[in-house]
Parts: C-alpha cells; sequence; structure tokens
C-alpha cells in the first residue's frame, strides 16, 4: 500500500522542500478536506503520517489568524501576527509582499509550479501576484525542487510517483469587472473569462452540478440567465463573508453557510431551467473539468499548501 493512498502527494512533495530548506514552510489547511480543524479525522492523520516521514519538522497550529497547520524547521506557534501577507512570507512566497495591497480591478498574475510523472501533473506551489517580477525565482524554485525529488533518500517515500519534470506556469487573472462590463455590453465571453466563471462559482462554494450548468446549457444571450450571472459576480466582488475568513474559524456558522448556499443552488437551477429561451444539449459531463481554486479559507487565499 502506498502512502499516497492516505497522504495527498502535494503534501509529500512540499514537506521534501521544506525538509531540504527550498520553502520555509509549508502549509496543510483542513479545508481542503472539507474539514474544519487539524483535530478533524483526515487532516489530523495527514499530520501524523507526516511526522512519521519528517521527524525534524515542527508543527505549529496555534497561531493567530489560524489558516491550517503550518509545517516548518520553525515553530510558529503562539505567534498573534499571522496575516494574509505575513503568511505569504513564511510559506516562502516571491511576491509575499503588497499582497494585501492587490488591487482586483486590475490584471493580476497566478504564478504555479507544477510537478508532473508520467501519467500525472501535480500542483506544488501557487500564488497571486500584482505582476510578473518574481517570476524567475519560482523557476529557481523549480529547478531546485527538480533536483532534490531525484535524490535516493526520497525515492522510496515517492515511489509510485516517478518526477519528470518540474515546470512554472504565469497566468493573467482576469478581473471580475472585466467580465461584469462585457455582459453589460452584451459582449460575448471569451475561453479565459467563462474559465474565469466557473472559478468564481466555485469559490462562492456552489456544487458541480451548477458549474455544468453553465458549462452546458448556461444562455449568454438570455437576459435573465445573464443578470443571474451579473449577480453572482457582483457577489464575488464584494464578499460578504470577508469579515469572517478564514471561515472554518467559525464550524458552526461554516456548516450554516453550506446549507444555505447549497439551496440556493437549488433554487438557481430551478429558475435557470425554468427561464431558458430553448434547450439546449447538455455536454457529456465526462469532459468537463472542475476548477480547483477556493477563497473559502480566504478571499485572498496564499496558496493551496
Amino acid at each position: 500500500m502506498s502512502v499516497f493512498d492516505h497522504v495527498p502527494i502535494d503534501v509529500i512533495l512540499n514537506c521534501i522542500l521544506v525538509n531540504e530548506n527550498i520553502r520555509p514552510a509549508m502549509l496543510i489547511q483542513p479545508a481542503d478536506y472539507k474539514e474544519a480543524t487539524h483535530h478533524d479525522a483526515k487532516t489530523k492523520y495527514i499530520i501524523t503520517e507526516i511526522k512519521k516521514l519528517f521527524p525534524e519538522l515542527v508543527m505549529s497550529s496555534v497561531y493567530q489568524r489560524y489558516q491550517g497547520v503550518i509545517v516548518s524547521k520553525h515553530d510558529y506557534n503562539d505567534r498573534t501576527d499571522v496575516s494574509l501577507e505575513e503568511m505569504g512570507k513564511i510559506l516562502g512566497y516571491p511576491c509575499y509582499e503588497g499582497f494585501d495591497s492587490i488591487d482586483d480591478n486590475n490584471v493580476s498574475y497566478t504564478i504555479t509550479i507544477y510537478v508532473k510523472s508520467k501519467n500525472n501533473e501535480i500542483e506544488l506551489l501557487s500564488n497571486k501576484c500584482s505582476d510578473e517580477t518574481n517570476l524567475e525565482k519560482y523557476k529557481n524554485i523549480a529547478d531546485k525542487a527538480k533536483k532534490v525529488f531525484e535524490k535516493e533518500e526520497y525515492k522510496e517515500m515517492l515511489s509510485g510517483f516517478e518526477v519528470a519534470d518540474v515546470s512554472v506556469e504565469s497566468l493573467p487573472t482576469i478581473p471580475t469587472q472585466i467580465i461584469i462590463n462585457k455582459l453589460l455590453k452584451n459582449a460575448s465571453l471569451n475561453k479565459n473569462e467563462m474559465d474565469k466563471v466557473q472559478n468564481i462559482l466555485f469559490n462562492l462554494g456552489f456544487g458541480i452540478e451548477l458549474q455544468l450548468y453553465f458549462l452546458g446549457d448556461f444562455q449568454y444571450n438570455n437576459p435573465v440567465h445573464r443578470g443571474i450571472l451579473l449577480d453572482l459576480l457582483l457577489k464575488d466582488k464584494h464578499d460578504v463573508l470577508k469579515p469572517f475568513v478564514p471561515l472554518q474559524n467559525y464550524p458552526v456558522q461554516s456548516t450554516q453557510v453550506d446549507s444555505i448556499i447549497q439551496e440556493l443552488e437549488s433554487d438557481l437551477l430551478n429558475v435557470l431551467s425554468k427561464s431558458e429561451l430553448q434547450k439546449s444539449k447538455r455536454k457529456s459531463k465526462s469532459k468537463r473539468k472542475k476548477k480547483s481554486k477556493s477563497k473559502r479559507i480566504s478571499n485572498k487565499k496564499p496558496a493551496s499548501i
């Protein structure tokens, strides 16, 4: 039985980087496993296994503001100054400075490091940056990562996931306001903008059914549909839950929010379906891909780990 059956490969890869001093820390976020705290079953198990694999690493979970378990060679327990920007610094993101002041009305960039094996591709590290000034720093991390993943001491640990390459990708992040402006002008959305809509739906907490509807049956030329989308885009731009992030700090309220969103999704699907101008053939679900970025942890999430 592989260790990957219980511990996500991206967690192990990032722990290797911390162990090798390529990253100063990584973050295990309970919300990634649909849990609220590190005391919940799956997150607790992952932490236990990481301690066995990397006994020198320290787990910090008693700090403010809590976003997950910080895995590092340093102890961050009892810290009271861990803002979103400070977390970026702790995690070793090259463009952590000014993270809190990124203007979401302007184009920014998501810079991601990917690890590729023969049959898979894993997101190793991802960060939102105001520009591409630090792109070379990410490439430097990727180059160092590829070398350490080839070390003999990690071969057994990575058995079943032989690293073929480590690469960097920089993609512009389209501001929500640009999509709003295009919809108001009845202009068509391009592929990148439609992908952005999918991410927004996921970030708002909606399930796969609504996302699939927008990929298949949603009618951009339908004024009712377009009005509903404009409302959702405004909710993304002006997130009423922003004062309560990270939401997992409020487990009772988080459960209530999830329940309300499920009911809202059901009503949205009902209204969208009943307001269709004509029935469109739904695309095969097997060909659709769900986005994987969430801001239920934080409105400006430093990264997945």
